[in-house]
């Protein structure tokens, strides 16, 4: 099959593709994250209940930082590119660009151009909006709840004789303690009114 300039261009664009949906992955985690951690700073901080109206603020609040932040990448990697462009020599670490990785940088600048525009576009999808809220005030029950539990050890995995006399022991909690309990409050309560 003859592989001529369109074919090449779809090629690309596929890659292209691939990169902004990994991004959306990544930044809609990260997303997810920063939202969790307002829920939980205002709930054990600021001890407010849990508000979706704040929740929706702070998660549209957020995206406008991270198209921002990947716009901002774009313009970063463009400049590198274009000094990339004009080195020569042996590539000393990583980070040291040259000519061979300028392809490679067009598709990390057009990536973060692409998850700024996809992330924009979807800062007024309240479906969007409503799913990250959603998976923030979760993932925030799930890590409060696991630390109050790690906390008070209730995850502690009971004796292996814990059974073992639990008769007795219900026994001696309803005919004592909880007999005791009565009685003291009996005791403590004034009788009937008489009446004049």
């Amino acid at each position: 099959m003859p592989h001529g300039p369109g074919t090449r261009r779809r090629a690309e664009r596929t890659a292209l593709e691939r990169a902004v949906d990994e991004g959306l992955l990544i930044v809609r985690s990260a997303l997810v994250v920063a939202v969790t951690n307002q829920i939980i700073r205002r709930a054990l901080q600021e001890r407010l209940p849990f508000d979706e109206a704040v929740a929706t603020r702070v998660t549209r609040d957020e995206i406008d930082r991270l198209t921002t932040e990947q716009a901002a990448a774009a313009v970063r990697v463009r400049r590198l590119r274009r000094m990339t462009g004009r080195s020569y020599g042996q590539s000393r670490h990583q980070f040291d660009y040259r000519p061979e990785d300028v392809d490679a940088l067009k598709l990390r600048e057009a990536a973060s151009k692409g998850v700024a525009r996809a992330l924009a576009s979807r800062r007024d999808d309240d479906d969007f909006v409503a799913e990250v809220v959603a998976a923030a005030r979760s993932r925030a029950w799930d890590d409060v709840g696991q630390t109050v539990v790690d906390r008070l050890g209730w995850a502690a995995r009971p004796d292996d004789d814990y059974d073992d006399g639990r008769h007795e022991r219900l026994r001696d909690l309803v005919e004592g303690d909880l007999a005791r309990l009565r009685a003291a409050r009996s005791a403590d309560s004034p009788g009937p009114v008489s009446p004049s």
